[in-house]
């Protein structure tokens, strides 16, 4: 009897593990997009590219307008080379991001990168620099800064902006607004979340469907490959849907001013947006891998975007891979690494200058008054 009711649980166990794979692509991934945006926390990295790029004709084309056409050419293949990549934590608990950008060039035998570090804690406002080519420039130019080598550099953002508040308006009005506040940032994650998944339910079932795994999403573990194809009707409404949905919540909740909402709703204006529309076509691809935890794991796009006429077009492709939700691990440390405040770096450069101007007008009047002794002679 014990035997029997094991195997009927274990029946029963593999039954509902099935239904719960076996739900319809668009379920699944409304499902999977929400699961992933209540997450806390994740790690990511994300890599974007260039993947077209022309201009084959211009309105009254010149003979300098065909040269630049002809320079644009040949440069699509150096283009192609160039990547913008980042990768990240975001810590919601915590309150704070890390991402480390990347621009790099990768092609014929060639291998350049620039890299730069930061780290984002928005309950203290401040802004951590990692060692890039900053450190290697204050050590080159200004040798008398103290020494960041191997530390992070500190930005306290309050004070920066309240230092440059005096000559930019914009900065001191972000500053009485205390527009990276703790709860703004929640605000603003709020109204990203749930503006994605409106614009994510008025999809047409027919533009999400099951694909067969492939090697790349075995070896991250995905269990489930969707592909949401989108027209230039649906690709158009999603976009100004998110930005429209968003700019209401953030508007309503005080964190952006009436000014800034109109601005954002021009970019929606129906009127405005058909004028434009009508002379493009847009279409954008996503391959979406859900992992067995639920969580999307991988994702895929490409936007390609053309006028109709065909004298230009434009694609961009990017691919990001997710992991450790709501366990995110984070490289930069502060209170292991060291800190230079940027503070420091900045009394220390303005002392050098002044050094450096006072040197140069001892030297000035050593020389007028050796040439006024030399006329004096004369």
């Amino acid at each position: 009897m014990k035997q029997y009711v094991i195997v009927v649980l274990l029946m029963m166990a593999i039954g509902i593990s099935g239904c719960a794979k076996s739900l319809p692509p668009h379920e699944e991934l409304n499902q999977a997009i929400k699961k992933s945006l209540d997450a806390t926390g994740l790690n990511y990295s994300s890599k974007s590219r260039i993947t077209d790029l022309a201009i084959t004709k211009l309105d009254d084309e010149t003979d300098s307008d065909a040269k630049f056409l002809g320079y644009l050419d040949s440069s699509i293949g150096i283009i192609r080379g160039i990547s913008f990549n980042a990768d990240g934590a975001v810590d919601m608990k915590a309150k704070k991001s890390e991402v480390l950008y990347e621009l790099r060039y990768n092609k014929d035998n060639v291998d350049v990168s620039l890299k730069l570090p930061l780290l984002v804690d928005y309950g203290t406002q401040t802004i951590y620099v990692g060692t890039s080519v900053l450190n290697t420039i204050l050590e080159t130019v200004f040798p008398q800064t103290p020494s960041a080598k191997g530390k992070l550099i500190r930005i306290n953002l309050n004070e920066f902006l309240r230092e440059s508040a005096a000559d930019t308006p914009e900065l001191a009005k972000m500053l009485t607004e205390n527009r990276f506040s703790p709860k703004n940032i929640d605000l603003i994650n709020n109204a990203t979340k749930t503006s994605i998944l409106k614009a994510l339910a008025k999809l047409d079932k027919a533009s999400i469907s099951e694909q067969p795994l492939t090697e790349q999403d075995r070896k991250v573990g995905v269990e489930r490959h969707l592909h949401v194809s989108l027209g230039h009707k649906e690709s158009v409404a999603v976009v100004t849907d998110i930005i429209d949905s968003i700019a209401q919540a953030l508007y309503q909740d005080g964190v952006i001013t009436k000014e800034e909402y109109a601005i954002l709703l021009a970019l929606t204006d129906k009127k405005s947006l058909d004028g434009f529309t009508d002379k493009i076509i847009v279409a954008m691809i996503f391959d979406v891998g859900i992992a067995q935890s639920g969580f999307v794991n991988q994702m895929e796009c490409q936007l390609d975007v053309a006028d109709k006429e065909g004298s230009f077009k434009f694609g961009i492709n990017n691919v990001s891979t997710f992991s450790s939700y709501n366990e995110p691990h984070f490289s930069l440390s502060p209170e292991t690494s060291g800190i230079v405040d940027l503070k420091e770096i900045m009394n220390a450069i303005k002392a050098e200058e002044k050094d450096a101007k006072s040197d140069s007008s001892s030297c000035d009047e050593d020389s007028d008054d050796s040439e006024a002794d030399d006329a004096s002679e004369e």
